[in-house]
């Protein structure tokens, strides 16, 4: 079922669709990279927060899934998934404890980037008699978290190794700087780059001794680039499972690949070449493109390239462009997100199409699971 069938069968607006065909070839796509290429996939279900995706994710051979936040660990556990990687620092008692509640149900492996983080954990797991599995999250680039590559990680990594409650399971990065490249070049570069400092890394802790099981890197926008990067055993792309006009821009993806939209509404045309649509920042969210020298708007109408939304407001959209002059009050449109992944996070229901005829109602699992 094609999205202007979907435009045709939805009345209640605004309603976030989703076309289950793109997301079954988009899920094989990148599983036949990772496995051409040798590569573990354990993709970040922060995209999708749905059982149902997790579920075909694990079928077409991820090893496992990464979540940010346990309360969505809470929620992949509790579908059935039995190996997760917290990607995400676990700072506070209550949250400490939570981990090892759930590694009492599951295998666990958590990122920590300092020796604060690290101490609690072993601290826990020495009460209950337990061992967390830790990986060392490397600041590649982002400049978010992350400890520096080289003899800053090294010298954590042997801290845990001698620590008794902990071990030591490898390293793991998110290049996110990558998105920031004004080129398909310096893309590909920044990502070798931050592929080769995983791997000097890597090496440098064999050299003393201890080598990590696991390299781990993960972006949807650098998966063609980095899959297959030497020394780096497991990659982590999220946003791939639906892609987004971020992605589109990257060149990670085609629009066709896009398995999401907002079918909106048309409420009002106020404004000579504009139109009001009814899904505001409450629904698409209030991210723009995520690119360097992209056209930074909100979404654009699917099948129409050049009518964009322009502006947005919580209940409110404006739509620019292309057709936007010749809508009409009460037409619908599909609008394809710059950001799909806090526009699944703002919907407690989505609508599936392209299984059978008709629209499967889905709820979001993990929706809101922030702590």
């Amino acid at each position: 079922m094609t999205f202007e069938r979907a435009v045709e069968l939805i009345d209640d607006t605004p309603t976030v669709v989703i076309d289950w065909e793109v997301v079954e070839r988009n899920v094989e796509r990148m599983a036949r990279l990772a496995n051409e290429r040798m590569v573990n996939l354990r993709p970040h279900m922060k995209t999708h927060k749905m059982n149902a995706l997790a579920e075909l994710q694990m079928r077409n051979g991820a090893v496992g899934l990464t979540v940010a936040k346990l309360g969505e660990a809470e929620v992949m556990i509790n579908s059935g998934v039995r190996d997760l990687l917290v990607g995400y620092p676990i700072v506070g008692q209550s949250h400490v404890r939570r981990l090892f509640d759930l590694a009492a149900q599951a295998e666990l492996t958590v990122a920590v980037d300092s020796w604060d983080v690290a101490d609690p954990i072993a601290r826990e797991a020495r009460r209950r008699s337990m061992v967390m599995a830790i990986v060392v999250e490397i600041d590649t680039g982002l400049h978010r978290c992350g400890v520096g590559p080289g003899t800053p990680a090294v010298e954590l990594a042997q801290r845990i190794v001698d620590t008794k409650g902990l071990e030591f399971r490898g390293l793991m990065t998110h290049e996110g700087h990558a998105y920031a490249c004004s080129t398909i070049e310096e893309l590909r570069d920044a990502t070798i780059a931050a592929g080769m400092a995983m791997k000097n890394t890597a090496d440098e802790l064999t050299r003393k001794g201890i080598p990590p099981k696991v390299v781990s890197m993960g972006s949807a926008g650098t998966a063609r680039f980095g899959i297959g990067l030497e020394g780096v055993n497991e990659f982590r792309p999220g946003t791939y499972v639906f892609n987004d006009r971020t992605q589109v821009a990257l060149g990670a993806c085609g629009i066709e690949d896009c398995a999401v939209v907002v079918i909106a509404t048309v409420i009002s045309r106020s404004q000579p070449g504009e139109a009001v649509i009814d899904a505001g920042s409450k629904v698409l969210s209030s991210d723009r493109k995520l690119t360097s020298g992209s056209n930074a708007t909100y979404g654009e109408v699917a099948n129409d390239s050049e009518c964009q939304v322009i502006r947005i407001s919580e209940e409110h959209a404006i739509l620019s462009g292309g057709m936007a002059g010749a809508l009409s009050v009460g037409d619908r449109v599909a609008i394809i997100p710059s950001h799909v992944c806090p526009v699944i996070n703002l919907s407690d229901r989505v609508s599936i199409v392209g299984i059978g005829d008709g629209i499967v109602d889905q709820i979001v699992d993990a929706r809101g699971m922030s702590r």
